[in-house]
């Protein structure tokens, strides 16, 4: 036990105070008696012999155990919590990546992540009285599932089921990050890792742990042998027929035999006999028919972890531009825009534009003509009027050449990467403010010439001079910056495939308010896109997920979006060396007045027992008196 403040003991000078006032006070009783003639004859003690003699009464008794009780509570006393049984608190970091899935080892043994959840339910079943234990996933993303002690057990066996693998790539790194935050302030605490060790990159992550905690590792699973489809991409060769390149793996020591099936739109496009060297893969390479919009390749593994012997490539991914173009001279943006693949265009003349939105409409083009709100979508706006109540715009100047612009810096600067400025002229510009919304991209001083922001549901770019009066139309420049404007404009398109467990950044049409989101068991889950914002979508189940765009019940954009499993660094099933249990660091060691209990509570509420109990003694006592006598006690 120790005192966290010693000074309280300075209480205790109270106990001789407390004796010192009972001498002093009056003892005797005042009783009716006949007569006093008897007592004359009686010997008298003398005076200094009776205030020798202590008074050892309950009421003392009382008083003293109270002034004592006190003055230790005062003190701050300690009781050392490893004479009772030091707390502990556990961080159980369970590996969720793809290779938990498979089989454990003997036939009906359940899989790995089984085996790892069985033993994290041990764990929680050992747990004290004041123990406590915290849940954190190593899949893909490291992630803090739950904390809690015994009273938490039904929460934290919920969360252990709900558990599934799925994912490339183990973060053991942020893990054990996690787990060292987790143990900041917790006593005896240490942090136990559950995985099947197949972890080409624990060495790296190891290096960049955080120094210092008690981790235990802890192994489930043997080698298995597995085959898998680690590569699989197209390149499209105009509007013909699409290469195809496929990549396959085997990870055992012995020489296989296997199948290599092609799929095009469901329909099977070739069959290929392999053979596999050992620890060794093999590359096919194919040559589909134009038009096919979605392959697929199946190896037959026969192997114990079937979700990487299949790969999906969606083609498909670039997304339609459909273009309304509002000009008096069209000609020249015209020819440049059908230059562009995807482009679907549309003229109209400003007297027939009204400037309404267009659900059908993906980017409009308004050549020296201003709505009285920008269109939803991608808006491209040249040589906007002085009129217009959208900029605010003041008067022109004289031509800009080249050798009198500068490029300005941002994320938008690289529209002009490659594009050569060197001999452009541009036409007199009016001078614009820029909004709070714009950034300038190229400027003439302190004059913009090209702006670039998102306002609403609207991604706009402002050329803000004519192209009649420049050369820039003559000039190379013009296809390549309006074709890069364009397509900056627009959402960009899907990939053609993407890895199990990876979250994506979707920046969907800027028309949306809805992402909706089919996965390959044909779930649906729908997102509400917050205006100017990418959607985080997690792509956790292998398969080909169907993807639409929704403005309300309009269908703007639907696409598809392929997701694989087969990866190097997860399809090896080898078990890697894992690293021998490590202690914490005397930083953060225990120390006595965090691994200890306060008594002061407990003495207080003693003490105020003994003073009530000390009413109640005198209080019964009076009520105890002969009628006409008075008690001293």
């Amino acid at each position: 036990m120790t005192l966290v403040a010693p000074l309280g003991l300075l209480a205790l000078l109270t106990l001789p105070m407390i004796v010192l006032l009972h001498l002093m006070r009056e003892r005797r009783r005042r009783v009716v008696v006949p007569s006093l003639l008897l007592w004359q004859l009686m010997p008298r003690r003398q005076e200094a012999q009776r205030r020798r003699r202590m008074p050892l009464t309950l009421l003392l008794i009382l008083h003293l155990l109270a002034a004592a009780l006190l003055a230790l509570a005062l003190a701050r006393p300690q009781w050392l919590t490893d004479l009772l049984g030091r707390e502990q608190h556990l961080a159980v970091i369970i590996d969720t990546s793809a290779s938990m899935a498979a089989p454990l080892g003997g036939i009906g043994a359940g899989s790995r992540l089984d085996a790892a959840r069985a033993r994290a339910r041990a764990l929680l079943a050992d747990l004290g009285g004041r123990d406590s234990l915290t849940l954190i996933v190593a899949g893909p993303e490291a992630r803090l599932l739950d904390s809690a002690g015994p009273a938490g057990a039904v929460r934290l066996q919920a969360a252990l089921a709900g558990l599934r693998a799925s994912g490339v790539g183990s973060d053991m790194r942020g893990a054990l990050t996690l787990a060292a935050a987790d143990m900041q302030g917790q006593p005896a605490g240490r942090a136990i890792v559950i995985t099947d060790a197949a972890l080409p990159t624990l060495e790296s992550d190891l290096r960049h742990a955080p120094p210092g905690l008690a981790v235990t590792w802890e192994q489930v699973g043997t080698n298995l042998p597995n085959r898998a489809l680690i590569t699989f991409a197209a390149r499209p060769r105009g509007s013909g027929p699409v290469q195809v390149y496929a990549r396959a793996a085997n990870y055992s020591g012995d020489p296989v035999r296997s199948v290599v099936r092609l799929y095009g739109d469901g329909r099977i496009l070739d069959t290929r006999s392999v053979s596999f060297p050992p620890q060794g893969d093999v590359e096919l390479v194919w040559v589909a028919p134009a038009g096919v919009s979605l392959l697929r390749a199946e190896i037959d593994g026969a192997d114990r972890m079937p979700a990487d012997d299949t790969a999906s490539l969606s083609l498909n991914v670039a997304r339609p531009l459909r273009t309304l173009l509002v000009s008096n001279n069209p000609a020249t943006v015209e020819r440049a825009l059908k230059s562009i693949p995807g482009v679907s265009l549309r003229v109209i003349a400003p007297a027939d534009y009204l400037g309404l939105p267009t659900p059908d409409i993906d980017m409009t083009i308004l050549d020296n003509v201003m709505p009285e709100r920008w269109p939803p979508g991608a808006v491209l706006a040249i040589n906007p009027p002085n009129s217009t109540r959208l900029l605010k715009m003041t008067g022109s100047t004289t031509n800009a050449s080249a050798d009198t612009v500068d490029l300005r810096s941002g994320p938008g600067i690289a529209l002009f990467d490659g594009v050569s400025l060197g001999s452009v002229t541009f036409g007199p510009a009016p001078t614009i403010t820029p909004p709070d919304w714009a950034q300038t991209l190229l400027a003439r001083g302190e004059q913009p010439l090209i702006l670039r922001g998102s306002v609403g549901q609207s991604e706009v770019a402002i050329w803000a001079f004519d192209l009649n009066q420049g050369n820039l139309t003559t000039r190379l420049a013009f296809p390549l910056l309006l074709a890069r404007t364009a397509r900056d404009l627009a959402p960009a398109p899907l990939p053609s495939s993407a890895l199990a467990g990876q979250t994506m950044a979707l920046r969907p049409d800027p028309r949306a308010d809805t992402l909706e989101l089919t996965d390959p068991a044909g779930s649906i889950r729908r997102l509400a896109l917050p205006v100017g914002e990418a959607a985080l979508v997690s792509l956790d189940t292998p398969g080909v997920y169907a993807l639409r765009e929704l403005a309300g019940t309009d269908e703007i954009f639907a696409g598809q979006l392929a997701v694989n499993a087969g990866s190097a660094r997860e399809s090896d099933l080898t078990p890697r060396p894992l690293p021998a249990a490590t202690t914490a660091s005397p930083a953060v060691a225990s120390d006595p007045t965090r691994d200890s209990r306060p008594l002061w509570p407990w003495l207080t509420a003693a003490a105020l027992a003994v003073m009530l109990g000390e009413w109640a003694y005198v209080h019964a006592r009076r009520r105890a008196a002969p009628v006409g006598a008075k008690s001293g006690e």
